[in-house]
């Protein structure tokens, strides 16, 4: 049996008229769905709302059903005192035939529904929830919201990085996941002791290729006859790059494709491991990696002074490997805190060799020093390897010390970064996390160039940005904007989440906008681009009219609230006017004789925008108002919540 209930607050200050209360009804039906902005759906099932297009056959006896219900109910007498004792349809469950043709599709109970509303909520995965949108009936679909409070307009999940999110949040690699650069399309090799692959935060990572140096077979994990501790340190260092376990855990390049090479006996180290190291490396090349993490290193047969770049064989790889495109991402060692403790083949002036800190950007008294032996700084810059969190090969989760964990986040930032900027070379990337690092501009042989921030590297000298739909909001993915000065014109194409970057070619003013031929009429968005980059954000209108409603948002707001609308026959008036649920005016703004189109995007002369003050210029409190939008002689009202 589904039942639906609610409450209502007494003294209401609807005025009353003719038709009043319908009125109030259908305002109340409005700030209740606009109050609950959608979340994004995950890969499991969501509850959503199925809302209705019509209330179905028998109104006519519904409407007489539930007049006596109410006549006789404990409503009665609250209603009668406001004038809405006869029923309306907003006293009527949604029809039992809709619901049940949903509750089919979704092979799951619905949770209710709402009379105000016309609307059930029901638990859909992705299946059903096409099916169910595709129901003639079916007016939308939108997912359940959380109850949230704050005075942020931003209003989020947890993080679900979880317990990765410090370290990457320091290396600033979160604000590439954000903007949906997370390593897809980069092949990426790892040289290690073994990989054990059947932990969870593995189960989705693309594995292009494996191969077993020391023991000469395509399997890299523990094998009989192998020393126990194989995989053990491999299966951290891996999965610091590619765990992928949304909420509990997420690697730094996690939709990279993969190459793994177990180069290192962890029984005995004998000279050899260095020649397996190469015999990785050169595998990885000739795979297609473009970048290969590395937390090995070597200097037991090897003197300081033959840290020069030019001596190890490592390092001779690595450099090698380098004119062809390839960066070798290695610890830097262990052996700090004296000069020049740094292991082949982090000497390499292609390598990009990388240090330890914590969690507060203290360098790890054991991270390995520079100068190398001729002289340059080294390390190159440094990441989290102090309480790093990884995988274990118990299925959980650990954390431990050393530049073997730092390495692998640099290594993440490379991926993420080449994601976004495909027109930049390994060399370039290495450049842009230097000069962006914490000390960019007065590098040392402790530090390096300090601790990386990712995203500061993605932005360097680039304009990057957001596309989307003006009337909805929506991203656009795969589509192709135009960088220009009016001389050089760089293009870029949007990820999933409609991210672009690109690095033009220039610096000064510029204008962004959508190469011709593409959905949509894209508007022109001019800027100055600095060494540090530019963000800006493209909207893209309809080529004809959206036929939405206006809307309202950020709603919940607590600052600036844009109001977007359509004009369908030009030239137009068009009025705004915010008032308080007592009937007060509180803000009014106009434009006359506006033409015909979309005016939606939360821009300059495109959508109204209302900075939630009052007629005097003072915040105005929290609580619900009413936006009155007139267009042409059409009005519109819509409810808006103010939280402060």
């Amino acid at each position: 049996m589904r039942t639906a209930s609610g409450t209502s607050g007494s003294g209401s200050t609807c005025p009353r008229s003719d038709g009043a209360a319908l009125y109030c009804v259908k305002f109340l039906t409005t700030v209740l769905f606009l109050l609950f902005p959608g979340v994004l759906p995950g890969s499991s099932p969501v509850r959503y709302w199925v809302f209705f297009s019509d209330r179905g056959p028998m109104v006519e006896s519904g409407l007489e059903a539930a007049g006596d219900s109410i006549s006789q109910g404990p409503s009665a007498s609250r209603r009668a005192s406001v004038g809405a004792l006869s029923p309306d349809v907003f006293d009527l469950e949604p029809f039992e035939g809709y619901t049940d043709v949903v509750e089919n599709a979704a092979s799951a109970p619905i949770t209710g529904v709402s009379r105000y509303l016309n609307a059930c909520s029901v638990v859909l995965d992705e299946a059903a929830l096409s099916a169910v949108r595709a129901l003639p009936f079916v007016a939308a679909v939108r997912p359940v919201a959380r109850s949230v409070y704050g005075p942020s307009e931003s209003f989020t999940e947890p993080d679900p990085h979880g317990l990765s999110l410090g370290q990457l949040q320091q290396a600033g690699v979160t604000g590439l996941h954000q903007r949906g650069f997370t390593g897809e399309g980069v092949v990426m090799g790892v040289l290690d002791s073994g990989f054990e692959l059947d932990h969870d935060c593995f189960a989705g990572t693309q594995i292009l290729g494996t191969w077993d140096f020391v023991g000469d077979d395509g399997y890299v994990g523990y094998e009989e006859g192998d020393p126990e501790t194989t995989g053990i340190h491999g299966t951290a260092v891996f999965s610091i790059i590619a765990g992928d376990s949304p909420g509990l855990y997420i690697g730094g390049a996690p939709d990279a494709a993969f190459l793994l090479a177990r180069t290192e006996d962890t029984g005995d180290e004998y000279q050899q491991e260095e020649d397996f190291w190469v015999f990785g490396l050169e595998w990885c090349e000739q795979n297609g990696a473009s970048i290969v993490s590395s937390s090995l290193g070597y200097i037991d047969w090897y003197e300081p002074w033959q840290m020069d770049g030019n001596t190890a064989v490592t390092t001779v790889a690595a450099d090698i490997a380098a004119s062809r495109g390839l960066i070798v991402v290695n610890a830097v060692g262990n052996g700090g805190p004296s000069d020049t403790t740094l292991i082949a083949p982090a000497d390499g002036d292609s390598v990009f060799a990388v240090g330890s800190v914590n969690s507060l950007g203290t360098l790890s008294a054991y991270s390995s020093r520079g100068p190398s032996a001729d002289g340059r700084i080294k390390p190159d810059a440094c990441a989290r390897g102090e309480m790093t969190v990884f995988a274990n090969l118990s299925g959980g989760y650990s954390s431990g010390n050393g530049t073997s964990f730092a390495a692998p986040i640099v290594s993440a930032a490379f991926a993420a970064i080449s994601q976004a900027h495909p027109e930049w070379s390994m060399i370039r990337i290495s450049e842009a996390l230097k000069v962006t690092a914490s000390q960019g501009g007065s590098p040392d042989s402790d530090y390096g160039w300090g601790m990386i921030d990712a995203t500061a590297a993605m932005m360097h000298r680039s304009v990057a940005g957001r596309v989307r739909r003006s009337d909805t909001g929506e991203a656009l993915a795969g589509y192709t904007v135009e960088v220009s000065n009016g001389q050089t014109t760089s293009g870029a194409v949007t990820n999933d989440l409609g991210w672009f970057a690109v690095e033009p070619g220039f610096l000064g003013e510029f204008t962004v906008t959508g190469a011709p031929g593409q959905w949509g009429l894209p508007m022109t968005v001019p800027g100055t681009l600095g060494h540090d980059g530019t963000e800006v954000g493209l909207f893209v209108d309809p080529a004809s009219l959206s036929g939405l409603a206006p809307s309202v948002f950020p709603n919940p707001a607590s600052g600036f609230v844009h109001i977007g609308f359509d004009v369908e026959q030009g030239p137009s008036d068009v009025t705004l006017a915010v008032f308080s649920l007592d009937g007060s005016p509180v803000h009014t703004q106009g434009r006359n004789g506006l033409p015909a189109g979309t005016y939606r995007a939360p821009i300059a002369g495109e959508a109204f925008i209302w900075d939630c003050t009052d007629m005097t210029g003072e915040p105005v409190a929290s609580g619900v108002y009413m936006v009155v939008l007139t267009v042409g002689g059409s009005a519109h009202r819509l409810g808006l919540a103010i939280v402060r």
